[in-house]
């Protein structure tokens, strides 16, 4: 007969005896989980875009994040990269580029063409790209190339062409796009488009502008074709009429943001239609900042991205001198912009970040940059903004890009917390691209 003593430590053995099996079996599971071949970021802030940062380890097989977990087992067998408490963010998307280059005031255009803007973009974190509007054969080509892994670049999206009426915004470049003027036109040069696979398709809807523009019937009847197809279209608008129209046909986004005070039920119609906006104030507020503010051209990534003929053209004393008595004027018209998306963000209107770079006063990878801080000027959070252009703009795109189980390692890790001011997003310390580390400005972060 056991003494009551001999009957608790016979317990107490019994207990310590299943433990160190389940401890033992819980090893053999993650032994069994992980390969030599996986790799672990550890010790790191990831961005989650409902709950902000967390601190989190992520695990990366093959491109594709396998693991998202609170910590790693002591016998991971795999590569161990230790973040040291810096911050990740998702791969930006840039949702409306021209990626010929950069466009260089009073001087020959630094035009690298799409290729070198996609492997040049990567420096400034930027993992995609949306081409709305280019030569289409070019960009059939180049993004082809990219996605059989010709070359390391940014994930190259594009809408090829886009559909405007003849000598219609788009058709003065010189470059063939797709006219049409009634709705038989519409539904051939869509049929002929779709064999191209665009994966979002572009419409000029502007008619009141002074070149010729579509019709709404013609407008109504690509968005159709559109929908029926799968794809999501971006339409190119001017006033805020253009966006009622918009809304009323059911189109996915629409890029730009009018002049002048938002009316009220802009932003609400938007929302309940499903309409997402993408601003580009890069292009449309951020030239009075590149001449009147020194710190935008005296960021360290720029020089990283551009030639230094790019910078001092926005540096000319000429060009400051030209527009000098308008300071005024551009600052108060981009207080009516940014109140007009705070006001859209505010009613739900989801948000993608694109910058229309290829014209003035914007620059390809940067101006994603300065497209997030214009959205924090417009009184939008640092989380807001974030998201704007990673999350919000992959799910656009029907792509899984982030830190959660079965996501695109695309990915960006910052030496700086970006919510407590958003410039950090261009302290990039590693960008990651399909699980493969493509930039390493911090030479710390070593595999062990």
């Amino acid at each position: 007969m056991f003494s009551p003593i001999n009957i608790k430590s016979f317990a107490i053995i019994i207990y310590a005896t299943l433990l160190l099996g389940c401890l033992s079996a819980e090893q053999k599971t993650a032994q069994d989980q992980y390969s030599q071949q996986d790799i672990a970021y550890v010790n790191g802030q990831f961005f989650n875009p409902s709950l902000g940062f967390e601190s989190k380890t992520v695990i990366i097989r093959e491109g594709i994040v396998i693991a998202n977990v609170v910590a790693l087992a002591d016998n991971f067998p795999g590569k161990v990269i230790d973040l040291q408490g810096k911050w990740g963010i998702p791969g930006l998307i840039d949702m409306h580029t021209h990626s010929f280059g950069n466009f260089i005031p009073n001087a020959k255009n630094d035009a690298p063409g799409t290729q070198g803007v996609s492997q040049r973009v990567l420096k400034a974190g930027v993992t995609g790209l949306v081409d709305l509007f280019g030569d289409e054969t070019a960009l059939i080509d180049v993004r082809t190339r990219q996605r059989n892994a010709e070359f390391v670049g940014a994930d190259i999206y594009a809408s090829l062409t886009c559909f405007t009426a003849p000598k219609g915004h788009c058709s003065e470049y010189g470059i063939t796009t797709r006219t049409v003027s009634t709705v038989e036109q519409a539904q051939k040069q869509m049929v002929e488009l779709a064999k191209q696979k665009p994966d979002v398709i572009k419409i000029v809807y502007q008619p009141s502008d002074d070149q010729p523009s579509i019709s709404k019937a013609v407008f109504a009847q690509l968005v159709q074709d559109s929908k029926k197809l799968g794809i999501k279209s971006i339409a190119h608008i001017k006033t805020w009429q253009d966006i009622r129209d918009a809304a009323e046909v059911g189109v996915s986004a629409v890029t730009h943001v009018p002049r002048g005070k938002i009316p009220q039920d802009i932003a609400d119609l938007m929302a309940n239609s499903d309409v997402a906006i993408i601003p580009t104030l890069s292009v449309h507020s951020d030239f009075v900042n590149y001449l009147f503010d020194p710190s935008v051209l005296d960021a360290p990534l720029l020089s990283q991205l551009v030639p230094d003929t790019l910078i001092s053209a926005y540096r000319s004393n000429e060009l400051i001198a030209k527009y000098q008595d308008r300071e005024t004027s551009f600052q108060q018209r981009n207080e009516a912009t940014f109140a007009a998306v705070k006001a859209m963000s505010d009613a739900g209107v989801k948000v993608l970040v694109g910058t229309d770079a290829g014209n003035w006063n914007t620059i390809q990878g940067y101006s994603v940059h300065r497209e997030m801080k214009l959205l924090t000027d417009a009184g939008i959070s640092p989380l807001q903004a974030i998201a704007s252009a990673t999350t919000h703009s992959a799910n656009f795109l029907g792509i899984k890009s982030g830190f959660h189980e079965g996501d695109h390692a695309n990915f960006v890790i910052l030496n700086a917390s970006p919510v407590e001011d958003i410039l950090n997003t261009q302290q990039i310390a590693l960008v990651v691209k399909n699980g493969n580390i493509v930039v390493q400005n911090d030479l710390s972060l070593s595999k062990l």
